[in-house]
């Protein structure tokens, strides 16, 4: 927030020990500086050069997770220059590139497949050892050690990024579509709390940051008779791509009980020969490809 240096702490971690995909980190605490510089070409660099740093190739690091504090606070600063992308590529860190067949997400479920929680730090500092020196003669179990080192990693991205969720509902608000949109999405792999419900239900920003709102409604086990007032009243919306997610949503959260304004809606955009775009946050699936799930819920595919 202004007046709030949003990189306060930043040269107290000690990025050099910390191991990224280019061993160490050290070059992180300028990337992040110079993602407020004046000169867009700087910014786009230092971004670039980021996102290679901390997710090379879609991977968490071991520094991933230490990225998240800052990188949020610099995108809760109106003053920082190109919040949206920066609010992309903090999805990225803590999710990765799960995309919607994954939701409702269960931590414990994607994160227990390895054995991430056993990780002692003596392990982990023997993982980043080894990786140092892939030439060495690797002890017996440094596949499986590191897998689940991997899975570690993955997993403190994630909850770095989850336990700013009080942030990313107050985003639902933001002046910005761009970072309020992918707020919703965000709040998506989330525990859907009451407040985070509550403001998913309200979310009038924009009409993008509503049908972004609908679409992580559709996604979250909330109960039917939270939302099916609200979406009955969004089906007769003015925006195309508010109706076309709210009758998405009522598909899967109200199932057969759905009004029919909501299955005329649906047969309607099946039909359609290009539909508006779905905000961003929401495009690792196609439009028609909602629309074909939420009447596949229904048994009419």
């Amino acid at each position: 927030m202004p007046g709030v240096d949003p990189l306060s702490g930043l040269h107290e971690v000690e990025w050099a020990s910390l191991r990224g995909p280019h061993h160490s980190s050290e070059d992180v605490p300028t990337q992040l500086t110079a993602l407020r510089s004046a000169d867009p070409v700087v910014r786009g660099r230092a971004l670039s050069a980021l996102d290679d740093a901390v997710l090379h190739q879609g991977t968490r690091w071991q520094v991933s997770a230490h990225v998240v504090p800052f990188l949020v606070r610099l995108i809760d600063d109106p003053r920082t220059p190109d919040r949206h992308d920066l609010t992309a590529l903090l999805r990225e860190i803590g999710l990765g590139d799960r995309r919607d067949q994954d939701l409702p997400f269960d931590p414990a479920t994607a994160f227990g497949r390895y054995g991430a929680e056993t990780v002692t730090a003596e392990q982990e500092n023997l993982v980043v050892e080894l990786m140092s020196d892939l030439e060495q003669e690797h002890v017996e179990d440094w596949t499986d050690l590191a897998n689940a080192c991997a899975e570690k990693w993955e997993a403190d991205a994630y909850r770095a990024t989850a336990a700013r969720a009080d942030v990313y509902r107050r985003w639902l608000d933001d002046d910005h579509q761009e970072v309020a949109s992918q707020a919703a999405e965000l709040l998506t792999w989330l525990t859907p709390t009451e407040p985070v419900v509550a403001a998913l239900l309200t979310a009038e920003r924009s009409d993008a940051v509503r049908a972004s709102a609908n679409l992580a409604l559709a996604h979250l086990n909330v109960s039917p008779a939270a939302v099916a007032e609200r979406l009955t009243s969004l089906l007769r919306h003015h925006s195309l791509v508010v109706r076309i997610t709210a009758a998405i949503t009522a598909a899967y959260r109200l199932g057969p009980d759905l009004p029919g304004e909501a299955l005329d809606i649906l047969i309607d955009a099946k039909e359609r020969e290009t539909l508006p775009a779905f905000p961003r946050g929401w495009h690792r699936r196609a439009q028609r490809g909602y629309v074909a799930l939420a009447l596949q819920r229904l048994g009419l595919d």
